[in-house]
């Protein structure tokens, strides 16, 4: 097993997860909500539609087994994963993000802890599977 088809493999995993934890929420599943919107001190910044919800689940299922299953444009996908990921990473400057500037909530705190390492994991072996499957 190459180091390569290792990433792809680990990435596959990690958005299967992911897609399943949002078909969970968007299913009524409640566990860890506090820990996963963006927040203020005066409540959650936004309310996620169960639409919206089930079409983040069902895109990060096809991040997950895109590689598999297209093969003349996994080259394109890898980098529009990089530069997504990378953006995350970089946020919007008030509630998510490395640049944030609300740090005392749950979420910001999960966010620093959690989700900003799964991001730059996941934009920089990106890059990485970019770089070399051509």
């Amino acid at each position: 097993m190459t180091l390569f088809s290792i990433i792809q493999f680990l990435n596959f995993v990690i958005f299967i997860f992911l897609s399943f934890i949002h078909f969970y929420w968007a299913f009524g599943g409640k566990r860890a909500l506090d820990c996963v919107l963006p927040s203020q001190l005066s409540g959650k910044v936004f309310k996620p539609s169960v639409l919206g919800t089930i079409c983040v689940a069902f895109f990060l299922l096809f991040f997950g087994v895109f590689p598999y299953i297209l093969v003349g444009y996994v080259n394109y996908l890898y980098l529009l994963l990089f530069v997504l990921f990378g953006l995350r990473v970089i946020g919007d400057f008030k509630y998510v993000g490395i640049f944030k500037k609300i740090t005392n909530t749950t979420f910001a705190i999960c966010d620093k802890k959690y989700f900003i390492p799964l991001c730059i994991y996941l934009s920089v072996s990106n890059l990485f599977l970019f770089i070399f499957i051509g």
